[in-house]
């Protein structure tokens, strides 16, 4: 493999594990981050040659176009794992502003990529990759912007896939990372008790789910065995992704693995609802 993948949030926590693992394939990686320190040190720990780092703001439309130029040459594939996890807490002490922030960072970031790098993306035949979390398929309180962020994620690249580009997501599961910090810090009462032990005894036992995990994803979903497969939300952890009987149905069954109503398939109305 000599083509060049994109990753955001590429220097730390699972988007390191995924520069790694990339690199490890042969890909040659774009690390994009905010901190030039940490791209460096990450780009310089990478196997093979040809990698390159990008100071990058996921959620500057900007700094997308003066980087497009740069992105176009020889693209085969793009990552997004950037993104942040506030603000937390019950909804009359958050901040609008941080709310919307996290959903610029987490969406709007996501959305730009793919703005950005469509043109190259649809000349190579490459893969875009998205990164869902939790929140996307169920309820996860007093995480509302988080929440909320990640399932319009799932809908963005279920569209971007509809509209023709090779688009899938990925849950990597609860993996521990600078964004548990996070939840630390706003405390207890802001978190509620039943999360914020779980996360509090995830940190202090090194526990969770090995980001190389979502990194063994990403690797197939870039990769030419994935061919045929979009506009999934694919569990790290939980779906036999690796299966090639589940690869299969993944190609030929268009709402699995996809987020949608599921009335038909539990229960059915048994009395008539008047239409109004």
């Amino acid at each position: 493999m000599s083509g060049r993948i994109l990753v955001t949030g590429g220097s730390k926590g699972i988007g390191a594990a995924v520069s790694a693992r990339l690199a490890g394939e042969g890909w040659r990686v774009i690390v994009a981050a905010r901190e030039q320190g940490a791209i460096d040190a990450t780009v310089s720990a990478l196997p093979g040659d040809g990698h390159e780092g990008l100071v990058l703001d996921v959620a500057d439309a900007d700094a997308w176009d003066a980087a497009e130029l740069a992105l176009t040459r020889d693209l085969a594939g793009v990552v997004c794992v950037a993104g942040t996890i506030g603000p937390i807490g019950p909804a009359p002490i958050v901040d609008p502003d941080a709310f919307m922030n996290t959903l610029k960072v987490n969406v709007l970031g996501t959305w730009l990529a793919a703005r950005a790098t469509r043109p190259a993306l649809e000349a190579s035949g490459g893969a875009f990759v998205a990164f869902s979390g939790g929140g996307a398929t169920g309820p996860l309180a007093r995480f509302d912007a988080y929440a909320a962020s990640k399932a319009a994620v799932v809908r963005v690249t279920e569209n971007l896939a509809a509209d023709g580009l090779r688009a899938n997501a990925v849950a990597p599961g609860f993996v521990v990372t600078d964004l548990q910090d996070d939840v630390l810090s706003a405390g207890r009462e802001h978190v509620g008790d039943a999360y914020f032990e779980k996360v509090e005894q995830a940190v202090a036992q090194g526990g969770g789910e090995s980001p190389a995990l979502a990194a063994d994803l990403v690797a197939f979903l870039v990769s030419d065995a994935s061919r045929g497969i979009a506009g999934k939300l694919l569990s790290a952890r939980w779906d036999p992704w690796g299966d090639a009987a589940f690869q299969e149905r993944l190609r030929t069954e268009p709402d699995l693995a996809a987020l949608r109503r599921i009335d038909d398939q539990f229960f059915t109305t048994t009395t008539p609802v008047p239409t109004p």
